[in-house]
């Protein structure tokens, strides 16, 4: 039997990506970025947490370093 996975990480991805958008838009006060800024603090803390309770799997860490490179390139790129 297959597992159906429950999480939609691009409509996740989406929603935090929202939240850091209002966060900085100039059409809202320090008042409610400052709120959305918390959210999005709650969401790490969240994610921080759920990582520490998950086990480590066979790969894992290769996978981690490969997108951390993939990342900087990307940095690297954008800011020459």
């Amino acid at each position: 039997m297959g597992h159906k996975k429950q999480i939609d990480v691009s409509s996740v991805a989406a929603q935090i990506n929202a939240a850091a958008y209002e966060c900085r838009s100039p059409y809202n006060d320090g008042f409610v970025g400052w709120g959305y800024k918390q959210d999005l603090y709650r969401i790490k803390w969240i994610l921080e947490d759920a990582l520490r309770r998950c086990p480590n799997y066979a790969g894992e860490e290769e996978w981690i370093r490969e997108y951390e490179k993939t990342k900087v390139f990307e940095y690297l790129k954008s800011n020459p």
